[in-house]
């Protein structure tokens, strides 16, 4: 009786374990062939998923879910156990469930699909998996249909944020997201370092936007610095190492920076743009020209640079480089810095910069910091030598003329001066016939018997407020009252003189024999301003009154270029065509076209013409 007794026992305990998945009678509602199809299917549903070589990336002890993706996409499994890095086939059954995980009301609205597994209905068998990710970037990560897949992003700087739990990832293209040990896998004095290889984690959409979350400390592969980084302007992939430069159809580069190996070098052009420049005879490079070009080389955090070695292109060579430390002889520099700006006195043409870096040390010199002079007004900063960097400040400077490039040169006078603004994006932020307030962060840069103003490197951002205005301020006087350097680059006129058109493009303009040229547009697009449609070659045209702008020609001659000629007074802001205004489309600011100029702002031939009558 006693063995009876026994045997019973063991059958009702077998009786109350579940049963095999082949014998419990579940219902199903829906059968999905892989998880694509198993994250479609409506909410509550009682669902028999196929399992394909279905791989377990990891595991969220907070929330309890393993991610287990296949060939198809990923979802959250809970109520089972699994093993991380095993494959699984065979199928689950469960209820279909999903989470707006949209914490912070991003239009993202990402979603974590999952299934509460029915363990006694499943049957899967396991074996190990190789945890290797989908090579993917920042912006291909950040992506609903990535969501809990296994993804590896390369080359990304590490940098802390907030109380440092999150880190903040980005790319060389400037795309950034989110890292944080959610899954508990690093160390407790794990250091996370400043660049990584490569990073393979989860993607998830976490608080307050989308994460990749490391699957262990292995699976951070930090950046190994090369020792030397090659900047190879002749090579064709040259492009694939600046920002926006070669945008430009000439290849001409005004404030740029190059990246290599971690290295950067900034190219903040001089008088003239520096430009990535194929000829026969030194085939690509990098052609800095003329005064006043600066490169600055910077190592990554971290390290020194101890060597560039210039590579010129054909029979040229570094033409009066000057280094902020260190020393250069021949085509090497040597030295110990963390940056190192190099200021030129002429053209250089280079094929390649070899960096060569080492550890920072003690000795390691830091590259200066850029000194800006405060300057008070127009006058203040014509005064400046060339070269030197200044914030200007910016006081009812009115925008008098912009070229006909539309990009390259902007007049701008202010009650003390007037001065060029050259190749920089500060042009985007300036409208002809408007006043602007502010102050704007420039380099002194000599050209022509002219000062320009020129946006530097590493400089910090301009502010500028504008607002149209109806006239602008004029100096007014004979040729030889308004030839002097106080007037260069102002709007003057000039009454009761005599216009003598020597060509398509240019001028003399005569008060007996004093005389001054006129340019009414030659092939420079810098020096177009608004050119006067009935110029006439061998005209000759007495008695007029010329508005313009007095520039620098050359170092010891002045030029004007003109904004309108009359054989009346001129007031205020004009650009009327000698030929007859109706020859011109004229536009009111609502768009109504016109018979004829209006008092205040008229849109002529596109563009925006001032009035004052």
């Amino acid at each position: 009786m006693k063995k009876i007794s026994t045997l019973l026992l063991v059958l009702m305990a077998l009786l109350s374990l579940p049963l095999s998945a082949s014998a419990q009678d579940v219902a199903v509602d829906v059968e999905a062939a892989n998880i694509a199809d198993f994250n479609a299917v409506e909410d509550g549903k009682t669902v028999k998923l196929t399992l394909t070589n279905a791989r377990v990336n990891a595991y969220a002890d907070l929330s309890g879910v393993y991610y287990v993706e296949d060939a198809t996409g990923a979802t959250a499994l809970k109520g089972v156990g699994l093993t991380k890095g095993t494959a699984l086939n065979g199928y689950v059954i469960g209820t279909k469930a999903s989470e707006d995980v949209d914490y912070v009301n991003d239009p993202s609205q990402a979603f974590e699909y999952s299934m509460t597994v029915n363990a006694g209905a499943s049957s899967f068998q396991s074996a190990p998996a190789e945890m290797v990710g989908t090579a993917m970037t920042i912006t291909q990560t950040c992506a609903q249909a990535n969501y809990g897949k296994l993804v590896t992003l390369s080359n990304v700087t590490i940098a802390p944020l907030g109380n440092g739990q999150n880190k903040q990832l980005t790319d060389a293209a400037g795309n950034t997201m989110k890292a944080r040990d959610l899954f508990g896998v690093l160390p407790a004095d794990y250091e996370w370092p400043a660049k990584a290889q490569s990073i393979t984690g989860v993607a998830l959409y976490y608080m307050t936007g989308w994460f990749i979350i490391p699957i262990s400390a292995e699976a951070i592969v930090a950046f190994e610095q090369p020792t030397t980084a090659t900047f190879d302007f002749a090579s064709e992939t040259i492009s694939n190492h600046i920002g926006t430069a070669l945008a430009d159809a000439n290849g001409n580069i005004y404030n740029e920076t190059f990246t290599a190996d971690n290295v950067t070098l900034q190219v903040t052009a001089g008088s003239a743009a520096s430009k990535i420049y194929k000829d026969s005879n030194r085939g690509q490079n990098l052609v800095t020209y003329k005064e006043y070009t600066t490169l600055t080389f910077n190592a990554p955090a971290g390290y020194a640079i101890t060597k560039i070695e210039f590579t010129a292109a054909g029979n040229s060579n570094i033409n009066n480089f000057k280094a902020s430390s260190g020393a250069i002889e021949g085509m090497t520099w040597t030295g110990n810095a963390e940056g190192v700006r190099f200021s030129q006195g002429g053209t250089s043409y280079l094929a390649k910069a070899v960096v060569t870096l080492a550890a920072k040390g003690e000795s390691t010199a830091v590259l200066p910091a850029i000194e800006y002079t405060e300057c008070a007004n127009i006058a203040a900063f014509n005064a400046l030598e060339g070269g030197k960097y200044a914030k200007v400040l910016l006081t009812d400077a009115e925008v008098i003329g912009k070229s006909a490039d539309g990009y390259s040169t902007v007049w701008i006078q202010d009650a003390t001066g007037g001065c060029w603004i050259q190749y920089t994006s500060l042009n985007d932020k300036l409208t002809v016939g408007t006043k602007v307030n502010g102050y704007v962060y420039v380099v002194a840069r000599p050209n022509s018997g002219n000062v320009q103003m020129k946006e530097a490197e590493n400089t910090p951002e301009s502010v500028l407020e504008a607002t149209e205005i109806s006239n602008y301020a004029m100096v007014e006087g004979t040729i030889s009252e308004i030839n002097v350097a106080a007037n260069k680059n102002k709007v003057v006129k000039i009454a009761n003189a005599k216009l003598t058109m020597t060509s398509a493009t240019a001028g003399s303009l005569s008060q007996g024999d004093v005389t001054i040229d006129v340019n009414n547009g030659a092939a420079t697009a810098n020096q177009q301003l608004h050119k006067i449609e009935s110029w006439v070659k061998d005209d000759v045209q007495e008695n007029i009154t010329i508005v313009a702008i007095l520039v620098g020609k050359s170092a010891t001659a002045n030029q004007l270029l003109p904004i309108s000629i009359t054989q009346g007074t001129v007031n205020g802001i004009a650009n009327v065509n000698a030929a007859g205004e109706d020859d011109v489309t004229i536009y009111n600011l609502q768009g109504v076209r016109m018979n004829q100029l209006q008092k205040g702002l008229n849109i002529v031939g596109g563009k925006k013409i001032f009035i004052r009558r």
